[in-house]
């Protein structure tokens, strides 16, 4: 059967954060705690929306998140959470603050340690914080999406926190936001935001509007990343850009795939994730090509159409050549990637949860091939 997701209520375009203070009072919130990164504090994007508060000093900021979110620093934002006595979370920043948002929400209203429910996200009940997120970055998608990926600590590979009780309550998506995004990760996020679209379209579900949002999501990507990255100022190429996130966060609900495996097994050092993605997504599209069925052979003919390529073009080129063109690799040793066994990169692969909604699910052998080709050189076996 198939089920159809709702999102989150978003607020989007050029000024929304404007609307912040009034949509919190409208929750109760009259403590919010603000998580976010070091960067954003000390470039002063933090403290010009706590300034926009009648009572900024009712407003705390934690600004531990690290690149990759870890429990260490969801445990350090509890404690700051719990001493202030706040009463709800706004996430300013990247994927990594917005999915740690997640389980903080969790981490300041249930009893047991956070690792317990990201162990079991069955445990996790409606009885959480209001969560607010406000992106910076227009790639990962996070701020609308379900589930999360959280390191036991930093090299560690993640655990999953997936539930419809972590979601967030409210997006605020403000282009604004993202003009001083310096271009190489305008590009690598904005690359994220292609693999989503990309794989959710393809992923084994059934669901016709989101299908449809994530093709529009590949053709915004496809049309204003060059513009984004050369000039951040382009303020329609960063609304597009922006739009194409969302769109990416919302194909997620369709499910993920290969490419996001093999980011999930290349997260266990400290790489930015929409990097690893667009660098992993040719080895898996040449997988596509060369094992395709019916079903398959169908939906890369219509990815082809949607990317303006001629019948039976060569996708996994192309992706190479959009990430030359931003400079960007299509190989995950090249962005400094550690020596790692195959037979452990591949046992790891075969574990991750996005290979239940692959529309054609690799092997373990296909994993060998898959991993040794996204890696672009010779390894220890």
């Amino acid at each position: 059967m198939t089920i159809l997701p709702s999102f989150p209520s978003v607020h989007f375009d050029f000024g929304a954060i404007q609307a912040l203070p009034g949509i919190l009072s409208e929750r109760g919130v009259k403590r919010p705690l603000f998580i976010t990164d070091t960067g954003l504090v000390e470039h002063g994007i933090a403290d010009n929306l706590v300034s926009a508060f009648a009572s900024p000093g009712d407003v705390t900021i934690f600004d531990g998140i690290p690149p990759n979110p870890t429990i260490g620093g969801i445990e350090a934002a509890a404690e700051v959470y719990k001493a202030a006595g706040c009463d709800g979370i706004v996430a300013l920043g990247g994927g990594s603050v917005m999915d740690s948002g997640k389980a903080l929400r969790v981490a300041v209203t249930h009893p047991e340690p956070i690792v317990e429910y990201l162990k079991d996200p069955g445990k996790i009940t409606a009885n959480v914080a209001p969560y607010i997120t406000v992106p910076t970055t227009s790639g990962t998608g996070a701020e609308i999406t379900f589930g999360g990926g959280i390191h036991p600590e930093p090299g560690a590979h993640q655990l999953g926190i997936r539930s419809p009780h972590v979601k967030p309550d409210l997006a605020i998506c403000d282009p604004d936001l993202t003009v001083t995004l310096p271009p190489k990760l305008t590009a690598a996020t904005g690359m994220d935001a292609f693999g989503h679209c990309v794989e959710g379209y393809l992923s084994n579900n059934i669901n016709p509007p989101t299908e449809a949002i994530a093709l529009d999501g590949i053709t915004r990507v496809l049309a204003y990343i060059d513009r984004a990255t050369a000039d951040g100022n382009d303020r329609e190429a960063r609304w597009h850009m922006m739009m194409a996130a969302l769109q990416g966060g919302m194909a997620i609900y369709m499910g993920l795939g290969p490419i996001h495996t093999l980011g999930h097994i290349f997260a266990d050092c400290d790489l930015h994730h929409g990097a690893l993605i667009t660098a992993s997504a040719p080895a898996v599209m040449r997988f596509y090509a060369d094992n395709p069925d019916d079903g398959l052979s169908e939906r890369l003919a219509r990815l082809r159409d949607v990317m303006n390529l001629p019948a039976r073009a060569d996708i996994a080129q192309t992706i190479i050549d959009i990430n030359t063109r931003l400079g960007l690799s299509s190989s995950i040793r090249e962005l400094g990637y550690p020596d790692r066994n195959l037979d452990d990169l591949a046992d790891a692969a075969m574990k991750v949860h996005f290979n239940a909604t692959a529309p054609r699910k690799p092997t373990r052998d296909d994993y060998e091939i898959i991993i040794t080709d996204a890696l672009g050189q010779a390894f220890s076996t």
